[in-house]
């Protein structure tokens, strides 16, 4: 930090206040990524910090594995695959596969990439719910169509229920076990966002009593966290690769480096 202007890093690399201690010159942080919780900076250091990120570069990767996940609860694909190795037919399956067609899909933000959720769900006839803490400043999605609802509203009508949310004060546990209750005994819940947004334990409580009830989760690796999560057919968790795929990897530093040098020019100029 001491020898170099700029540091440029991704959300597996964390920046704690300490690391900031003896920097007395501007630099800039640039990470590859949507979220900046993983960078603390103290505040009387915030004004030689300038920290950029790539909030659009991910957008259609996690879109995508999104809709994956509902396709892939819906159509029954890991339950398929286990009665196939066990010699048996479509009889065995628990319920017959469902289309996404006229489902009711609840998206929880209103940022890129759930903007991006509601385009793929119209485009394949999926109902849309949303609900945002500021549902005045998305007139376009109104004007799509798209109806605003609270979250206890959400949870009581929606088929699927997507969740991605920045890791903030406001978020933390805002799936809380009261939502989680009333959720549909055979929803899916489909969360991009960091844990501490949701009441975990209840998820697993849910989908251990409801084996139609599912849960797709794309989170960090956690040891306390894989030891809480049973085997199960309607239980998926990914370590953090839903924007983890190559396409997002070539925007997220091709984005960075553009403002990097936009930022050096300006510099320059003054």
């Amino acid at each position: 930090m001491k020898d170099f202007n700029c540091v440029i890093l991704g959300t597996s690399q964390r920046m704690g206040e300490d690391v900031f201690q003896n920097i007395d010159t501007p630099k800039i942080i640039a990470s590859a990524s949507v979220g900046l919780d993983h960078i603390k900076v103290p505040s009387e250091k915030i004004h030689l910090i300038k920290i950029i990120n790539t909030p659009k570069a991910s957008t259609q990767s996690v879109a995508e594995y999104t809709i994956g996940c509902a396709l892939t609860c819906c159509k029954y694909l890991f339950e398929g695959n286990h009665i196939y190795i066990e010699v048996r037919n479509n009889k065995a399956l628990y319920r017959k596969p469902e289309d996404l067609l006229e489902k009711t899909i609840s998206v929880v933000g209103a940022g890129n990439i759930s903007a991006q959720i509601m385009n793929y769900s119209i485009m394949m006839g999926i109902q849309v719910l949303c609900w945002t803490a500021h549902p005045e400043s998305h007139r376009d999605l109104a004007n799509r169509g798209i109806e605003f609802v609270s979250l206890s509203q959400l949870a009581k009508k929606s088929n699927i229920i997507s969740v991605a949310l920045p890791n903030k004060d406001g978020t933390k546990n805002i799936i809380s076990s009261d939502i989680i209750d009333q959720m549909k005994s055979d929803a899916i819940f489909i969360s991009v966002s960091r844990l501490a947004t949701i009441d975990l334990d209840s998820l697993l409580c849910k989908a251990k009593v409801h084996p139609e009830f599912y849960v797709c989760l794309d989170i960090d690796v956690d040891e306390d966290v894989v030891r809480k999560i049973p085997i199960s057919n309607n239980i998926i968790v990914t370590p953090h690769i839903a924007g983890g795929t190559v396409e997002t990897r070539k925007r997220y530093f091709l984005e960075l480096a553009q403002q990097i040098a936009d930022i050096v020019s300006k510099q320059q100029l003054s």
